[in-house]
């Protein structure tokens, strides 16, 4: 119990905050709290790593490889990893889910969270290895690799220690037939299910897989991290903090290992296919989910997803178009939260005492745009094309419906002269053309739909989320009946509602410990950030019964 004791306070305290919802964090988001030494610091320690084998793994492997490159130098960074075949993988993590699994709950969570604590003292060096893999700018790669990644796993481990915890371990249970009494004594054990394989993608790599980690691993299950080839460095340091504090407490380092491969030969489904792998956290395309989800294994999928934005009317049209302008810039619009189809009546948007048509929304929305990459911090905000692939599907989409309302354009990035960038583009269609924007269509681009109305507008967006799925959904209406009505439209398709956004407050964001991300009920993805289900279906309660 050293390490829960060391921890114990800081878990209630996360306990509490999950149940409440009020905002919380513990791992400050502002690189400042942090200190411009240690920024230092860990931009040294990540250009250290250039062009060697990454070593921190203690791994002994006759293969290393390697091929991310940065999207703000358009080189390699030259760092190889330890190639582990398939059969090898399955083979270190038997005996260590026999040996993890049976150390106790409270063990388990304060060996993660110290893992976490560990984590923190790297958030700067995880920075730097988030934006030359991801494309990010420095405030989103800070923020999403370090603290918000650290706030979402801490969930995880608060909320599967909660749910573990929540039977006792054993009763004395008695029933009353007749005159006498019957008496047992029963026990309940939460038993995990198995080697757990988490699948990393290229955009949000610590992000979107250290909650699948943490909560297997709290949960009692051994982990295999197979991270995006393009974006492996940020979950190598992360694994590599976890085998640490295994290590130092005499317990099997392979309860954690990662498994790398190269873009021309994967593993993933191989990996995924393995009969002793029993749970799969996927972020990623539809196509490859839903083969994953067929698998009749114990899935956790986020996939692709339409989110849409539906105008009616507004006291601020300044506000609205501002904070639609940021929220589609943020990564280049790489963000599974992000906005991708706009709807406008053909009437326009209500405002106090008049009306903006659809033609000077298209106007203003422009110009917002092109205002935010003239900023100073605009290139920084908009960040990198992670993916050269990203750019060429944009490019296709744009020439097939002709001249756009804002032209997406190449930028520069400071310090950086061949960094890959291209700004929103944002092309104005008639609600016909559903073969086009009812699909997702990744990366700089946006629709705004002129629909013949805001019914209309409603019944477009449903139908894009039942194709497609939804994370997101932005409304901006004064009506309070109307707000009501698409609520629970929306809310009946298990789709999340934003209304009348603006200021600093985004459709992208989902706040650890308050927002769920995701809720697993429609197809943008099974499961969502971080809710009982995505805890509870990592194990199994089993009962046993002995007569007195």
């Amino acid at each position: 119990m050293r390490v829960f004791s060391k921890h114990k306070e800081l878990i209630y305290e996360v306990a509490e905050a999950i149940a409440s919802r009020n905002y919380h964090t513990v791992y400050h988001e502002n690189p400042k709290e942090y200190g411009e030494e240690e920024k230092a610091a860990g931009l040294a320690a990540f250009q250290a790593k250039f062009n060697l084998d990454f070593n921190e793994l203690n791994v002994k492997s006759e293969v290393w490889i390697g091929e991310e490159v940065s999207p703000y130098l358009q080189t390699g960074l030259g760092i190889r990893y330890p190639y582990i075949e398939v059969e090898k993988l399955i083979e270190n993590a038997r005996p260590a889910w026999k040996t993890w699994r049976n150390v106790d709950i409270e063990e388990r969570a304060g060996l993660l969270v110290e893992a976490l604590e560990r984590i923190k003292l790297r958030f700067f060096e995880l920075a730097y290895s988030a934006i030359h893999t991801t494309g990010q700018g420095f405030m989103m790669a800070f923020q999403s690799a370090g603290p918000h990644a650290c706030d979402r796993a801490l969930e995880a481990v608060a909320m599967g220690f909660n749910e573990v915890k929540r039977f006792p371990e054993q009763v004395k249970w008695e029933k009353w037939v007749g005159g006498s009494a019957i008496s047992m004594r029963k026990t309940y054990n939460p038993i995990p299910k198995g080697i757990s394989l988490v699948i990393g993608c290229s955009t949000f790599p610590t992000w979107n897989s250290m909650p699948g980690v943490f909560a297997s691993l709290v949960t009692g299950n051994p982990v295999i991290v197979k991270p995006h080839p393009k974006a492996v460095l940020p979950m190598a340091i992360v694994i590599a903090e976890i085998r640490n504090v295994l290590k130092e407490n005499g317990l099997k380092v392979d309860t954690i290992q990662m498994a790398v491969d190269t873009t021309a030969k994967l593993i993933t489904k191989e990996l995924a296919e393995h009969p002793e792998v029993q749970l799969i956290d996927y972020t990623g395309n539809s196509k490859f989910g839903n083969y994953l989800e067929g698998l009749r294994k114990t899935t956790f999928t986020e996939k692709a997803a339409i989110n849409p934005v539906i105008i009616d009317s507004t006291k601020d049209i300044e506000g609205l178009v501002n904070n639609l302008a940021f929220s589609i810039s943020l990564y280049s619009r790489q963000m599974c939260t992000a906005p991708q189809n706009i709807y406008v009546p053909a009437s326009g948007i209500k405002i106090t005492g008049g009306n903006v048509s659809f033609k000077d929304f298209c106007d203003r929305l422009k110009v917002a745009i092109d205002n935010l990459l003239d900023a100073k911090w605009g290139a920084s905000t908009l960040g990198c094309v992670q993916n050269d692939a990203t750019l060429k599907k944009v490019n296709e989409v744009s020439m097939a419906l002709g001249t756009p309302v804002s032209e997406g354009k190449y930028f520069k990035m400071p310090d950086f002269e061949s960094a890959r960038t291209q700004s929103i583009k944002v092309l104005a269609v008639d609600s016909g053309k559903q073969e086009i924007f009812q699909k997702e269509v990744f990366g700089p681009m946006v629709f705004i739909v002129k629909t013949e109305s805001t019914e209309r507008s409603i019944e477009l967006a449903l139908r894009g989320c039942e194709i497609s799925g939804a994370i997101t959904c932005l409304v901006h209406c004064t009506d309070f009946v109307l707000c009501k009505e698409i609520e629970e439209k929306f809310n009946n398709e298990f789709i999340p509602v934003s209304l009348n956004l603006t200021g600093q407050i985004y459709v992208n964001q989902h706040a650890a410990f308050s927002d769920f991300h995701g809720t697993g009920g429609n197809p943008s993805g099974n499961s969502s950030f971080v809710d009982p289900g995505f805890i509870t279906k990592r194990f199994v309660w089993v009962g046993n019964r002995y007569m007195s």
